[in-house]
C-alpha cells in the first residue's frame, strides 16, 4: 500500500519549452503558456481553497527572494555552490551543510516546477540548483562525505561532526535526484549514486536504516537525531523515489522495511517527544502516498489529526509533546502537511481551515522584512531550512501545486 510497499512516485519533469509547470509573473498558474489561473480553487472532493491573502503572498515572495539572493548560497571560493545552514546576525554564512544543500536542490526543483513567482525566478532557481549540484558532485569526488557542518571560517567544536548521519545523506541524494529529474540534467546520477552507496554501507547487516556512523572517538549525545526514529521514514521514502540503477536493490529492501516498521510504530504511539522528527515521519508517509491512494492518505490524516491536538489556542505548536519553544520549522512542517492533505480532499470544512490559518498566522511572525526566517523568536540569526519549509508551507495550496507537493516536499 503506502511507502512501506510501493516506490514513492518520482516527480515528472514539469518544465520545458512549452513553459508548463513554470509560474508566470505575479504568481499566476501553470499551463502550456506558463501561467497559473488566479483565485480560489476547488479540490477533487469539492473543498474550496481560498486564494492566499496579500500578506501571505507577500511573505512568500520575500522568502523566495531571500532563498535566491539572500546570502545562504556560497558564491565564491572552495565551497562555491554549497548552501549554508544558517546566517549569523551579520548575515554571514556560518557553515555549509550537505543535508541543507540537498534540501536546497529540492526547493529549487519546487520553484522550477511551478512555485516561482515569475519566469525569471524560475530560471534563477534552475541556475542556483545547478551550482549546488556542482558543489555536491565536486565535494563528494574530492573528499568523500564532508563533515556534517562544514564551517566557513572559525571551526568550533560541534558534536554533529563526530558522526555521518543516514538522514542527511538521504536528503542530499533525494535533492540531487529530484532536481535532476525536474530539470532533465543527468549530472545528478553521480552524486546520488555515491550517497546511496554510502548509506548502503552504513546499513549493511541491518534490517532498517541505522541512524549514523561514528567518525570520531567522541561519543555522540543521546538525541533524536542520533537514534533510529520516525524521521527515518522520510529518509527511506525519499530514497525509494530514486530510480532503480541508482538506488540498489539491497538498500531498497532496507528502505521498504524501514517504512513499514516506523509506520507501525507511529500508529501505536509517539516514539519520541520532539515534533520535528514526528512531522518528518508523517511527511515520509505523505511522500510514499500517491494522490489517488485514499487509504494511505487516511493514515496520514489520522496521524496528523492526533498531532494537531497539541495546537494551542494561538495557533502555535511547541517543539515537544510536553511544551518548549515555538519553532518556525515545526510550524511550517505542520502547515504544509495540512495544506497538501486539504488540497487532496482531506481535512475538510471551516474547522480545519481555521486550524491551518492559525499555523499560517503564527509562521508569518517569524518572517523578517528581508525574507529571512528565524528559527525561533529568541534568535536573531536566520535559518535556511526554516526559510525553505516556510516558503513551501505558504505556497503549497496554490492551484496546480498540490499535485506535486508531496513529491517535492523539502
Amino acid at each position: 500500500m503506502r511507502a512501506a510497499s510501493t516506490r514513492a512516485a518520482s516527480p515528472a519533469p514539469r518544465t520545458g519549452t512549452t513553459g508548463a509547470g513554470v509560474v508566470g509573473a505575479g504568481g499566476t498558474g501553470t499551463g502550456t503558456t506558463g501561467t497559473r489561473t488566479t483565485g480560489a480553487g476547488t479540490s477533487r472532493t469539492g473543498t474550496t481553497r481560498a486564494a492566499p491573502s496579500a500578506e501571505t503572498a507577500d511573505a512568500a515572495r520575500r522568502i523566495e527572494r531571500w532563498l535566491l539572493s539572500g546570502g545562504a548560497r556560497i558564491e565564491e571560493g572552495a565551497q562555491r555552490g554549497g548552501v549554508a545552514g544558517r546566517l549569523d546576525r551579520d548575515g554571514r554564512p556560518e557553515f555549509v551543510y550537505l543535508e541543507i544543500t540537498g534540501y536546497y536542490l529540492t526547493a529549487m526543483a519546487w520553484l522550477a516546477s511551478g512555485a516561482a513567482s515569475s519566469l525569471d525566478r524560475a530560471a534563477e532557481a534552475r541556475a542556483h540548483g545547478g551550482q549546488a549540484l556542482d558543489w555536491m558532485t565536486r565535494t563528494l569526488s574530492e573528499r568523500g562525505v564532508p563533515p556534517t557542518r562544514l564551517y566557513v571560517s572559525a571551526v568550533p567544536s560541534d558534536w554533529r561532526n563526530a558522526g555521518v548521519f543516514t538522514f542527511d545523506l538521504a536528503m542530499a541524494a533525494r535533492g540531487a535526484a529530484t532536481f535532476g529529474q525536474v530539470t532533465g540534467d543527468d549530472a545528478w546520477k553521480e552524486p546520488a549514486a555515491g550517497l546511496c552507496a554510502s548509506i548502503d554501507g552504513m546499513t549493511s547487516g541491518s534490517a532498517v536504516l541505522r541512524s549514523h556512523d561514528a567518525v570520531a572517538r567522541a561519543p555522540l549525545p543521546d538525541r533524536w537525531s542520533t537514534r533510529p526514529g520516525p524521521h527515518h521514514l522520510k529518509a527511506a521514502a525519499a530514497l525509494l523515489g530514486i530510480p532503480d540503477g541508482v538506488l540498489g536493490t539491497p538498500l531498497a529492501g532496507v528502505c521498504r522495511r524501514t517504512c513499514a516498521h516506523w509506520e507501525a510504530v507511529l500508529r501505536e504511539s509517539w516514539p519520541c517527544r520532539e515534533l520535528h522528527p514526528l512531522l518528518y515521519g508523517i511527511e515520509g508517509l505523505l511522500l510514499g502516498a500517491s494522490p489517488a491512494d485514499d487509504e494511505a492518505l487516511e493514515v496520514v490524516e489520522a496521524l496528523y489529526t492526533r498531532l494537531m491536538a497539541l495546537q494551542a489556542a494561538d495557533g502555535t505548536l511547541t517543539e515537544t509533546t510536553g511544551g518548549g519553544i515555538v519553532r518556525s520549522d515545526v510550524l511550517a512542517q505542520a502547515l504544509r502537511i495540512g495544506r497538501v492533505l486539504r488540497g487532496r480532499g482531506h481535512l475538510p470544512g471551516d474547522h480545519w481551515a481555521g486550524r491551518l490559518e492559525g499555523l499560517a498566522r503564527a509562521l508569518l511572525g517569524f518572517v523578517r522584512a528581508d525574507g529571512g526566517v528565524r528559527f525561533s523568536h529568541d534568535q536573531e540569526s536566520v535559518n535556511t531550512w526554516c526559510a525553505m519549509f516556510a516558503h513551501q508551507a505558504l505556497t503549497a495550496d496554490q492551484e496546480g501545486l498540490s499535485g506535486v507537493a508531496s513529491e517535492l516536499l523539502v
